[in-house]
């Protein structure tokens, strides 16, 4: 998995959580969570790649 493919994830799980009814800074730091959970990525990791 490359730095792309870690961000498309992100982005996807940010959007789902959106259209849950989550506002957007609520939705980026739970798809985080979530795809570092999902994929065995330390959290500190993707802040890094996100910014």
């Amino acid at each position: 998995m490359d730095i792309f493919d870690v961000l498309t994830a992100i982005s996807k799980s940010k959007m789902e959580f959106m259209h849950a009814g989550m506002d957007e800074n609520e939705a980026l730091v739970k798809a985080e969570f979530h795809v570092s959970e999902d994929y065995h990525i330390q959290l500190l990791d993707i802040k890094t790649l996100v910014g």
